[in-house]
């Protein structure tokens, strides 16, 4: 019976997780070029279950011990394009980052939703300069062209980790910055790939897990309650 509290508690931690990264996706879906997030989930190993009888042993099946969300994994394809014929708003057609200049070090995005600062260098909303082919900060006065922006891939992107911001760290697993990966598109830009009616299914589907586990421990509660004041009891 503790078991099986503990199996329900697992599945409850897990739509927990399911809800945080839909809620996650669902806040940013008017955030240019942000990617939606997944959670993968898993069950614990099975555990074969005998059943002891005159001294020997009687199979009697499997027993599932729970679940877990074993990992959270960043959905790289491209979002749909938007016209917005400002002159400062980047789209990358294809694989690529943008490369931008923080105070932690460079930093990667797929937002191209630049302006300018008041020195005339080229930044994105935080205020953080972009960075050309050269690996230099762009000055720029009307327009600019979109060849200068430096765009780099990575053998494994999966590997980069979202930083806030609409940023990425690119972590020595996701390999070297590479450039010369999309096309980029002045006057556009990429918008969110989260499909809203997909992650509010996604969103049900989570509630909905959660209220199982919350029944099945509501229900194991009340069998240990009669387990322990009424089994056993004489009088």
């Amino acid at each position: 019976m503790i078991r099986g509290l503990f199996a329900s508690a697992s599945g409850l931690l897990a739509a927990q997780d399911m809800q945080d990264v839909v809620a996650n996706n669902l806040s940013n879906l008017e955030t240019s070029g942000f990617k939606r997030d997944r959670v993968l989930t898993e069950s614990f190993a099975s555990m074969y279950m005998n059943r002891l009888e005159q001294g020997g042993r009687e199979p009697v099946g499997n027993l599932g011990p729970g679940v877990r969300a074993q990992y959270t994994f960043t959905d790289h394809s491209t979002g749909p394009f938007q016209n917005t014929e400002n002159p400062f708003d980047f789209a990358i057609e294809g694989a690529g980052f943008f490369a931008l200049d923080t105070p932690e070090g460079v930093r990667y995005s797929r937002d191209g939703a630049f302006t300018l600062d008041q020195a005339g260098f080229l930044v994105n909303q935080s205020g953080f300069r972009v960075l050309d082919t050269q690996g230099e900060h762009i000055f720029a006065d009307e327009t600019v062209n979109p060849d200068r922006l430096l765009v780099v891939n990575f053998e494994n992107p999966q590997e980069l980790a979202k930083q806030g911001n609409n940023l990425f760290l690119a972590p020595p697993e996701a390999g070297e910055p590479q450039a010369g990966a999309g096309l980029v598109h002045a006057g556009f830009l990429e918008r969110s790939n989260v499909n809203a009616v997909g992650e509010m299914t996604r969103m049900i589907s989570a509630v909905r897990l959660f209220e199982a586990g919350q029944t099945a421990i509501q229900a194991q509660d009340e069998t240990l309650e009669k387990a322990v004041n009424q089994v056993g009891n004489t009088r």
